[in-house]
């Protein structure tokens, strides 16, 4: 009897620490950080663009590009690899980043001030599509 109500106290314990871990899941992740509502400068003034939410264990990504409201979800995205980023942004060098990226559309957090190319981001956010970066402002 002892031996059981040990097993029974180890049990609740296990399930108690697997669901505090799984309660972590993306926290855990740095990509979690880009979970919110990026806007870009149109005329001066902030215009919302996209919104980067997780469903499930994957980032997707909602737009108004051609409505006031935000759409369906578009896309998938996934962390980016330094060797990805290396890819999307030619950066040989130890940057500093967080990103998640589908194949036509890639969102990335910098150190503020960081600059490549010609382009440089003072709010430490940016878009990357086919077109190149574009300065984002995680609102």
């Amino acid at each position: 009897m002892k031996i059981s109500i040990q097993w029974l106290a180890a049990a609740a314990v296990a399930a108690a620490i697997a669901a505090a871990l799984a309660g972590c899941g993306a926290r855990g992740e740095p990509e979690a950080d880009l979970v919110g509502v990026y806007a870009v400068k149109q005329n001066g003034a902030l215009k919302e663009l996209i919104k980067i939410e997780r469903q499930g264990g994957r980032y997707v990504m909602r737009d108004k590009v051609r409505t006031a409201d935000w759409s369906e979800p578009k896309m998938q995205m996934q962390p980016v690899t330094r060797e990805r980023w290396s890819r999307i942004t030619t950066d040989k060098e130890n940057t500093a980043f967080v990103g998640v990226a589908s194949e036509q559309l890639g969102i990335f957090k910098v150190p503020a001030g960081w600059r490549k190319n010609g382009f440089q981001t003072s709010t430490g956010y940016f878009l990357f599509y086919s077109q190149g970066p574009v300065e984002a402002y995680k609102l």
